[in-house]
């Protein structure tokens, strides 16, 4: 009994502090009070965040992460951007080395899923650039930039390209670059030579309905259907992979019924279980909206869920999806919500972490 005793008291300490987990929030800096990216403690059984520590970054609107390296988008508006290498350990960020972007307005940062390549878009410069990553996790060298031309019907918010999102697939052998300016989405397939990952020169395009604006994407789980939130017309944009090609299916809206406003469709993403999709909009509606994915990958429409704030711009899961944190810019609070993991219903937990503008969640 004594043996039991000891050994429960040993294991305990371990298992309190796996469910502290590191969260990692990015923030506009310019015009606001933020001083750049923001380390919690995040308690994944009650949902309760404690700040850890304070990384002063200009403008870190997006982040990414491989292992204990963690990388920023730096948007600088009006000027080329950079995009910035840190180290984590100890609750802190260490700040390894920047390099320019390539472009004006970075809006977006993804590592490639073997840790030594890394994708920035441009949303701005309409361009996608691509950097070699050492193993201590420092930026090596640009590799690639691609370069988008073009515009599409909006003669405003579609005047010239403005690539918004750059996704690797589950595999690391294609990437995704959505532009909004053109309603395209790219793909490029991605081959290895040694160490080092390169895309093909030319990629395998699709479009997205006239006018809707592609912004981000998600995939099911054995990645066979996209999805596609069209900033603009506040829709989705479904697709089947058929060979080597991605049909359109169906586009679905992700605003509550009789909903007239501004759109601002802003986020998507699958559940960690792969069951349902939910998306943001961060215009009038200030919602995000809950479908539940069939085995034919279409959506059904379950719910749509006030964020509690204004301009929820970026969200995610907890690891485990039993929480949905919610990023609210204009209101500088992220909202956490609980999720039914039999229903994919959302339930507002009454927690709030207050922190200026911030702008993308990362676990």
């Amino acid at each position: 009994m004594k043996k039991a005793f000891i050994y429960l008291m040993t294991i305990l300490p371990l298992t309190t502090l796996a469910q502290q987990i590191p969260m990692f929030v990015g923030t506009y800096t310019n015009r606001t009070e933020s001083k750049g990216i923001y380390v919690y403690n995040f308690d994944t059984k009650t949902g309760e965040a404690s700040l850890l520590s304070t990384q002063e970054s200009k403008d870190p609107s997006f982040l990414a992460r491989y292992n204990n390296f963690v990388y920023a988008a730096n948007e600088l508006p009006g000027e080329e951007g950079t995009v910035s290498a840190y180290s984590f350990k100890d609750g802190k960020l260490t700040l390894l080395n920047s390099l320019p972007s390539g472009g004006e307005s970075p809006c977006f940062v993804e590592v490639h899923p073997k840790g030594s390549l890394l994708a920035v878009a441009n949303y701005s410069g309409g361009s996608a650039a691509l950097f070699d990553l050492e193993s201590n996790g420092v930026l090596s060298k640009r590799n690639r930039l691609i370069q988008h031309e073009g515009k599409g019907v909006d003669p405003v918010r579609q005047e010239k390209p403005h690539v918004h999102s750059a996704f690797f697939s589950k595999k690391g052998d294609r990437l995704f670059l959505q532009d909004l300016g053109l309603d395209q989405i790219s793909v490029f397939s991605i081959s290895k030579s040694g160490n080092t990952f390169s895309a093909a020169e030319e990629s395998e395009d699709f479009f997205t309905p006239a006018g809707g604006g592609p912004r981000h994407i998600a995939f099911d789980k054995k990645e066979k259907y996209l999805y596609a939130i069209l900033e603009m017309t506040g829709q989705i944009a479904s697709y089947k992979k058929e060979g080597n090609d991605w049909m359109y299916q169906n586009t679905y809206d992700i605003n509550p019924e009789g909903f007239h406003g501004q759109n601002g469709g802003a986020d998507i993403k699958t559940s960690p279980d792969g069951k349902f999709l939910y998306a943001t909009n961060r215009g009038d509606a200030n919602t995000i909206a809950t479908f539940a994915i069939g085995k034919d990958g279409e959506l059904k429409k379950l719910a749509n869920t006030s964020v509690k704030g204004r301009g929820p711009r970026n969200f995610n899961f907890s690891p485990d999806g039993n929480f949905v944190l919610v990023a609210n810019q204009n209101t500088n609070n992220i909202v956490l919500f609980s999720r039914d993991a039999k229903t994919g219903l959302l339930t507002d937990t009454g927690k709030e972490i207050s922190v200026p503008a911030p702008v993308c969640i990362l676990f």
